[in-house]
């Protein structure tokens, strides 16, 4: 390997944890990585909430419109972040065997090869995204509403999101998963400061709605990818990052990357693509079943956070107990991720069957059809909650061993 990139490995500190005899311990190993993906997660879906209780109070044609464009902008793009995932896995399997020069390259490559795609969906969204809507929404009122969500979130900066999550992918490859919420808890303050001062115009700023809402959204994206990338260019950590590690592509490491990433994508594809299908069947029933089910949603996304917290810290650390020889350590890990996260999902379910209203009033919808159809959906959704959590979590365990396609 050339050393232009590196003089010597590195070695680094990982997210092990051991007891005074030197014995692996994976509970607290888990949680050393899992409580700040948590909280990460949790700001994620606390912007989302209040995006959607924002919008809600616009009407429900402009809840449509911005769970619609959301949902084909956003999802689409985590469609392609499976980039992330496939980084993720090599970044941990490398910084386990102490190969930082190679984790490095790899995260480099990973992240040059989103900058290209991004570029691509760029061009093709902004030439077909009016013909698309047009095929998929038949009320006229929310069709130019999605359109207009879909235009301003996309040029404002929600292009950063693919390359902001296989940046974060890279960062949390290494065991480092503090970033990664750093950066979200900035750019989500942002997006919700943004929200309330464009959506309905407060301090003097114009009252732009829906355009509002994704002018907000979109460029706390940008600003979260120029953090991430400032953080692994400037700020020292476990990688010595360069722009070097960007181009010329090597073809033996995309090949990695993709090894990996594609079957982790048609996962993606096959979760977002029956969202929006869903969705498109939703919209037939009118703005306020769809506006309820948006609310259902949203609340739902609450219980994923564990789910979501435990499989990438499944992902990262049976990657790196694999990279450095651990076998037994690695299946400990995954056992007790899953055991873990499903105990937490199912508290969140058994909220959602027996507390429906209290969880569904925290959107304040203005129809009363919202909450009670919304009601509903929530308690179809607690009985989901612990098979929804393995599902997730033995997903992560599998990534870190390199298989995406299990």
């Amino acid at each position: 390997m050339s050393t232009m990139f590196y003089k010597r490995r590195q070695q680094i500190k990982a997210p092990i944890q051991v007891d005074e005899h030197g014995k692996f311990k994976p509970v607290h190993s888990i949680l050393v990585l899992a409580w700040p993906v948590v909280i990460e997660m949790g700001l994620h879906t606390f912007v989302w909430i209040f995006d959607t209780a924002m919008v809600m109070r616009l009407g429900a044609h402009e809840a449509t419109a911005v769970e619609y464009g959301a949902i084909v902008l956003f999802n689409s793009l985590m469609i392609l972040g499976a980039l992330g995932i496939g980084a993720n896995a090599l970044v941990a399997r490398y910084t386990g065997a102490k190969d930082m020069e190679r984790a490095a390259l790899t995260g480099g490559q990973a992240i040059s090869i989103s900058l290209a795609i991004t570029a691509a969906y760029t061009v093709l969204g902004l030439l077909f995204y009016d013909s698309f809507f047009a095929w998929i929404i038949k009320d006229q009122l929310t069709l130019a509403l999605t359109k207009d969500y879909f235009y301003y979130a996309l040029v404002s900066g929600g292009f950063g999101l693919l390359p902001l999550v296989v940046a974060s992918g890279v960062i949390r490859g290494t065991g480092n998963t503090r970033v990664p919420m750093i950066i979200a808890l900035i750019f989500n303050a942002y997006n919700v400061i943004g929200d309330y001062l464009l959506i309905f115009g407060n301090y003097s700023f114009p009252a732009l709605g829906v355009k509002g809402a994704a002018l907000a959204t979109g460029s706390a994206q940008l600003i979260g990818l120029i953090l991430s990338v400032v953080y692994l260019l400037l700020v020292k950590n476990e990688l010595t990052f360069s722009l070097r590690l960007l181009f010329p592509w090597r073809l033996n490491i995309i090949r990695q990357i993709l090894k990996l990433s594609i079957p982790a994508g048609l996962e993606e594809l096959t979760h977002s693509g029956s969202r929006m299908i869903t969705s498109s069947w939703i919209t037939v029933l009118g703005p306020v079943a769809f506006a309820a089910n948006a609310a259902a949603i949203a609340a739902e996304a609450f219980s994923f956070m564990p789910g979501q917290a435990f499989a990438v810290a499944a992902t990262t650390l049976v990657g790196q107990r694999l990279g450095a020889g651990f076998i037994k350590q690695a299946r400990d890990t995954g056992y007790w991720a899953v055991v873990m996260g499903t105990i937490l999902m199912s508290l969140f379910g058994f909220v959602f069957l027996f507390f429906p209203y209290l969880v569904m009033s925290l959107f304040d919808p203005p129809d009363p059809e919202v909450l009670r159809i919304g009601v509903i959906c929530l308690q179809i959704a607690a009985v989901e909650q612990p098979f929804i959590a393995m599902t997730m979590i033995f997903s992560g365990a599998l990534k870190g061993t390199g298989d995406t396609r299990g």
